[in-house]
């Protein structure tokens, strides 16, 4: 190697005074990747408003301390292993060109992450909301909470009507998908179904009566895909915020 070349790749090693970036600047490329992500990926817009509904329901059921760090922890995991898959995605794009088996691999392992984090997320949920005090007086009908009057049961379930009427055509604005009675990043038919079917599991405490709800609200669900106006991933989401909105009225009503 000449001279000259050497020279020149120790001046290209040495940091140049005042161009290292400060601390503000680091935290605002940052904030701007996590924008991006959410900006151009519909499964962080998909998981942000999960988690939007996760906090509001572990909020009204009394969730905090270590539980509620648990669900804190499994949630970031998964928008961390979104972000991560989102950055392998554009770093295979910019390198590879046209189909490679190869890419394909890295984007399916990538893919898979996010989805293990995803199951572990649920599996958290689960046990935590499962645990909390008010879940067990909502589905159980314990003692210190007398049996709902029908006024307020109908009250309630118009009030989650209302809320999901607000929020749902406010989410497909945002993400500029769907109208406000078809398509969309969440189903609303699904939302409404499941929305009434925990309200029904909470009034009637009957095993029976809770199967044939879930399983009116699950056939709603499953018209919906099969008619292929929502993708399962988007009625499910739809599931989740009826089933959340429903349980966190019928908790606030017991507190």
């Amino acid at each position: 190697m000449a001279k000259s070349d050497k020279q020149d790749e120790t001046k290209a090693n040495i940091p140049v005074p005042g161009k290292q970036k400060s601390v503000a600047l680091s935290f605002w490329h940052a904030w701007q990747g996590v924008m991006f992500c959410f900006e151009t990926q519909q499964h962080m817009r998909v998981h942000f408003t999960l988690i939007v509904l996760v906090v509001l329901a572990a909020w009204a059921l009394g969730i905090e301390g270590v539980q509620f760090l648990h669900l804190v922890a499994a949630v970031a995991i998964v928008l961390i292993a979104e972000m991560f898959n989102t950055a392998l995605e554009a770093t295979i794009e910019l390198v590879v060109q046209g189909y490679d088996p190869r890419a394909k691999i890295a984007k399916d392992i990538a893919a898979g992450a996010v989805l293990i984090a995803a199951l572990y997320a649920i599996a958290v949920a689960i046990v935590v909301f499962s645990s909390a005090p008010r879940v067990a007086a909502v589905f159980l009908n314990l003692p210190e909470h007398p049996p709902v009057p029908a006024l307020d049961a109908v009250q309630l379930v118009i009030t989650g009507c209302v809320l999901l009427g607000i929020f749902i055509p406010w989410l497909k604005r945002a993400t500029g998908r769907g109208t406000f009675a078809r398509g969309g990043v969440m189903s609303g038919h699904s939302a409404l179904g499941f929305l009434c079917a925990v309200a029904i599991m909470v009034l009637t405490h009957s095993l029976p009566i809770m199967l044939l709800a879930l399983a009116l609200a699950g056939m709603l669900l499953q018209s919906r895909v099969q008619a292929r106006i929502h993708t399962l991933s988007e009625a499910l989401l739809g599931a989740i915020a009826g089933a959340l909105v429903s349980l966190i009225l019928f908790a606030w009503y017991f507190n």
